[in-house]
């Protein structure tokens, strides 16, 4: 019997990457978005819905899917736009939870975040599943509502097998709009300041694994962590860069002036109504200090990490080929 999921976020960074891994297993592919992507992946059958609008799902959800991926969700750092990443994040997810109870999916997997577990830590912290989860308290609206959903995913344990995947710093080939960023920077060596944060950098396509490897072995109202190579932003920098061929200027602002700055442009940004390109909230984030541990998802679900050095290689290929290398 063919294996059937239902994803949201489908033309996102993940969400793509994940489409085609569940395709190249033979899973039936309903693949939820607000309009047809241009170029669509072939054996994935896109329906147009919102998340904020319930009955649009009840109407393109398959009857009883073996698994409703959940990787839709606002990520913005921008105070303005706070109000509707509650909506999206937290109503829209609710909102799918009860369309998949109500067409009596048999699995849900939240994609949440490592930034649940908090970004607030003071000094240098490791994460693992058993560490506590401070992301309901912060003041950083996206953590805030992505920690207020896996909770929303959890309490509805008793209706459906749910569980929740907390990948890391998600890194690999097609980004459009996450690290390339810090990348395009970086190729034209015009990257301000060095951040001060650690973290883990792990494969979109480890992370794809991870949910279709959680779909088929996860215990429900469990966290897994999906993790990657733990590396001080510093040593990240010096790894792309050598991977990439390119020489920089390693340029390091002292954090008050950095904060200075994302204060500033938050302000100005109230004038422009344009989202500035650094916000106290994506400072905080960035500036959180951690590693992580994925022995939890090693063990129960036979996750693996790919070396960065094979990340960054086929980064670099993917940059070449449009034309930014």
């Amino acid at each position: 019997m063919t294996a059937t999921a239902f994803v949201t976020g489908s033309t996102g960074f993940l969400g793509r990457h994940l489409c085609q891994q569940l395709v190249n297993a033979d899973w039936q592919v309903s693949a939820m978005c607000r309009s047809i992507p241009e170029n669509p992946i072939k054996g994935v059958k896109y329906v147009q819905a919102d998340l904020l609008d319930k009955a649009s799902m009840m109407a393109v959800i398959p009857e009883q899917p073996c698994c409703v991926f959940h990787t839709a969700a606002d990520t913005s750092t921008w105070r303005p736009e706070a109000m509707r990443q509650t909506e999206t994040n937290i109503q829209g997810t609710l909102n799918l939870l009860q369309a998949a109870v109500a067409q009596q999916a048999q699995k849900f997997i939240y994609v949440s975040s490592i930034t649940t577990f908090g970004v607030d830590h003071h000094g240098m912290v490791e994460l693992n599943e058993n560490t506590p989860q401070a992301g309901q308290s912060s003041w950083v609206n996206y953590v805030k509502t992505k920690s207020l959903a896996e909770k929303l995913v959890k309490d509805h344990a008793d209706k459906l097998n749910t569980l929740v995947v907390n990948p890391t710093h998600i890194i690999g080939p097609d980004d459009q709009h996450n690290w390339i960023r810090l990348f395009k920077m970086m190729a034209t060596d015009t990257l301000p300041t060095i951040p001060i944060g650690a973290g883990s950098f792990v494969d979109v396509r480890d992370v794809a694994d991870g949910c279709i490897l959680a779909a088929a072995k996860g215990a429900s109202g469990q966290n897994y962590i999906l993790g990657g190579t733990n590396l001080s932003f510093d040593t990240f920098i010096d790894q792309v860069a050598q991977a990439f061929g390119l020489e920089i200027t390693k340029r390091h602002k002292p954090t008050w002036l950095i904060s200075w700055v994302a204060k500033i442009s938050l302000a100005l940004s109230y004038i422009t109504k344009k989202q500035p390109e650094l916000t106290p909230e994506s400072l905080q984030i960035i500036s959180h200090k951690f590693s992580t541990t994925s022995a939890k998802a090693k063990k129960e679900l036979g996750y693996e990490i790919r070396p960065l050095a094979t990340s960054l290689q086929d980064i670099k290929t993917n940059l070449v080929a449009r034309g930014i290398l």
